[in-house]
């Protein structure tokens, strides 16, 4: 199987939308040998910072000598960011030959499966982490926690990183319901660590422990040494490195630690997207994949560190089932010029609904400066002549994605950002930017 074909069959499992529950994940990990009994895991939810966390702990593990395979989603570009080992991401032929195996796998069971793209992705990313070897493995929901397809590993302890409003077609629409659905990775007896100060999300997180006598243990950004200071900077990232070292901490007798590579391996870790600064052209460009209001508040109040009262130039694209009425009050007041984009998604919000929202609630500080664009390429080159201004890009992870592959062209080889849809099935009339050319003939 070529990665070409191998990609063109993950696209077919989109057809098949978003579950939630755990029968076909774990019938599909029996027919591939149950890779998760063989693993050791460290088991992480929340609504925004887990790839954060998740990132410093495969840094701290990796630098204290284990072999440390790391889970993520979604991803900004390229499908193989998402599995990683060693902080190398999955060779594309390696890719190929997992989706192969399991592809028979799957058709020689005795039951009829259809897996989804994300059940199928996890099963995978578990059979090539066992043939790997890993010491241990840092393992990120997708999304909420009890029905989540990652939830069929039981792990030396979990993390939830925060709780706000998020995903709440499929969570609820309280965040003490949300918290209760992310508590559902909470295993009995099994160590819980988390950051939550929300009392009615907290208090659920509590009574779930409680039910699983499961030790609960609480981190603020006190709980960082004040002499480490995270690559990833901001209050936020303080608070997912402090989640982390306390983490490494609590498991030292599992997994001993090099105490003195710590402080090394929390000042290294770099993840894309988190308030990522790049300079091209002359000018300046940051990049934040903050797409709801937890992290457009945590996105303004760090500009805020660094910056002062220095305005920006706001490129802003944003999916319309995400608050981006709220983005644009948190941010556009702090911008000087506005750009919005449409996203590479079949769910992008209209430019032109944002730009007649940002004139009726008068949030623009300049109404003359608001401009729609057909494409994000077209916002970046108007802003190229403003080099004494920063450039802020943020509302999604298609837009940061998209940003990367421009700004960045020689750091990615495929743009696979439409394999991040989800939710309903794919109109395959209407197949999404970046779609394999064989598969717009496909059957819906």
């Amino acid at each position: 199987m070529t990665y070409t074909e191998a990609i063109t069959y993950l696209y077919e499992r989109r057809l098949f939308g978003t579950k939630l529950g755990l029968e076909t994940t774990r019938l599909l990990a029996k027919l591939a040998g149950s890779p998760q009994e063989q693993l050791r895991f460290i088991h992480v939810a929340g609504t925004n910072g887990k790839g954060s966390v998740c990132a410093f702990l495969e840094g701290i593990y990796r630098h204290s000598g284990y072999k440390v395979g790391m889970f993520t989603s979604p991803h900004l570009l390229e499908l193989t960011e998402r599995i990683q080992v060693q902080r190398k991401a999955i060779q594309p032929s390696e890719l190929s030959r997992h989706v192969q195996r399991l592809r028979a796998l799957q058709s020689s069971g005795k039951a009829s499966l259809s897996p989804t793209f994300f059940e199928f992705l996890t099963v995978m990313a578990l059979s090539y982490f066992a043939e790997q070897k890993c010491d241990i493995v840092i393992w990120e929901t997708g999304m909420g926690g009890r029905l989540d397809a990652t939830n069929i590993v039981t792990p030396e302890c979990t993390v939830i990183t925060n709780v706000s409003l998020d995903h709440q077609p499929w969570l609820g629409d309280s965040l003490g319901s949300i918290a209760r659905e992310k508590a559902g990775i909470i295993k009995p007896r099994i160590p819980i660590i988390t950051a939550t100060r929300t009392p009615s999300a907290l208090i659920q997180i509590q009574k779930v422990a409680a039910e699983m006598k499961a030790p609960l243990y609480k981190v603020d950004q006190t709980s960082l040494p004040a002499h480490i200071q995270p690559a990833l900077s901001g209050t936020h990232q303080r608070i997912n490195a402090a989640l982390a070292y306390r983490t490494c901490y609590l498991l030292e007798e599992t997994f001993p630690l090099l105490k003195q590579e710590i402080p090394t391996a929390i000042q290294q870790t770099q993840w894309m997207g988190r308030f990522q600064e790049l300079e091209r052209n002359g000018g300046r460009f940051i990049l934040d994949v903050a797409h709801n209001e937890a992290g457009y508040e945590a996105l303004i109040t760090h500009w805020r560190e660094r910056f002062g009262e220095t305005r920006f130039d706001l490129v802003f694209g944003s999916l319309e089932d995400k608050p981006w009425r709220k983005g644009l009050h948190i941010l556009a007041p702090c911008a000087q010029t506005i750009h919005l984009v449409p996203t590479q998604s079949q769910r992008s919000a209209s430019p032109a609904t944002m730009r007649a929202y940002l004139k009726e609630h008068k949030l623009a500080r300049n109404p003359a400066f608001q401009c729609c664009h057909a494409s994000l390429e077209a916002a970046l080159e108007a802003t190229f002549c403003k080099p004494d201004r920063p450039v802020l890009i943020t509302g999604s992870f298609y837009i940061i994605g998209s940003a990367l592959a421009l700004l960045d062209p020689s750091g990615f080889k495929n743009n696979e950002v439409a394999l991040n849809e989800w939710g309903s099935r794919l109109d395959m009339s209407h197949p999404p930017q970046g779609l394999p050319a064989n598969m717009a003939d496909q059957p819906e």
